[in-house]
Parts: C-alpha cells; structure tokens; sequence
C-alpha cells in the first residue's frame, strides 16, 4: 500500500489495517491514532515527526524501519520485530515492548519511561541508555551486553 492510498483510508475512518504491506513508505509529520496494524509490513518505512497514539503493531514487521522524532503514546509492540531499526530522538514512553526484538537497534535519546521490555531481546543494541529508562520493566530481558536483566527501575 502507498502512503496516500494509507492516509486516504485513514481519513476515510478506516482503523483495521492488520496485515498490510507498508514497507518503504515515507511519512512526515502525521499522527495515527487508535489505529491495528497488527502483522503489517513496515520494513523499510521512515517516519519523522510523526505519532503512533493508542495503535496495535503487534507481530509488526518493522525490520529497519527509521523513526525520527516520534512517538508511541500506549502504543503495543508486542512481538514487533525492529531488528536494525534506528530510532533517534524518540518516545517510546509506556509502550508494551514485550517480546519484542530490538536486535542491533540504534536507540538515540529514545525515552523508555514505564515501558514493558519484559522478554525483549536488545542484543547488540546501540545507543540505548538505562537512563531513559525509569519506570520500566525488565523480566527476562535481553541487554544489548546479552546479559539478562529482571527488575523495574
């Protein structure tokens, strides 16, 4: 699906976008809000400036994706796979991450506050910094070190 076929639907009231592909779109500045795409294609997509409020990307395919200055309000990434993904100046504030794989991640300024990395895989992650992390949640996680952490800061 293109970016003005997405926004087309999305200002229709169209909020069921489970499954689509999306990979390679370019969005600047636009905001989703209560919105499923859970097992959508987001590989290769770039966003900047732009919010994802209250949106399921569960099971997501978000493989190398690039967020600038974005956010995550509530959002549930739950089994998301952003492996190489690069996320600079982002907030990803009480967003479920759990089971998620973060896999050689760039985590830039990405702030972590009450998030649920519970059984997330961080392996060879860069950037990231517990001290964005406050509130969050650690169970079975897996650091960007390989080691294993199991504790909410």
């Amino acid at each position: 699906m293109k970016a003005d076929d997405l926004l087309r639907r999305y200002a229709a009231g169209d909020r069921d976008f489970t499954g689509v592909n999306l990979g390679g779109i370019r969005l600047v500045d636009k905001i989703f809000r209560e919105v499923i795409f859970r097992e959508a294609d987001f590989s290769d997509a770039y966003f900047e400036r732009s919010g994802f409020d209250e949106v399921d990307l569960s099971f997501a395919n978000m493989r190398r994706i690039r967020f600038f200055e974005s956010g995550f309000g509530k959002a549930n990434l739950e089994n998301a796979d952003l492996s190489d993904a690069i996320f600079s100046q982002s907030n990803l504030k009480g967003v479920n991450l759990s089971r998620a794989i973060l896999r050689r991640a760039i985590l830039s300024e990405v702030n972590f506050k009450n998030a649920n990395l519970s059984y997330a895989d961080l392996r060879g992650a860069r950037e990231f910094s517990i001290y964005y992390c406050k509130g969050a949640i650690f169970h079975e996680t897996i650091m960007p070190d390989r080691s294993v952490r199991n504790d909410d800061l």
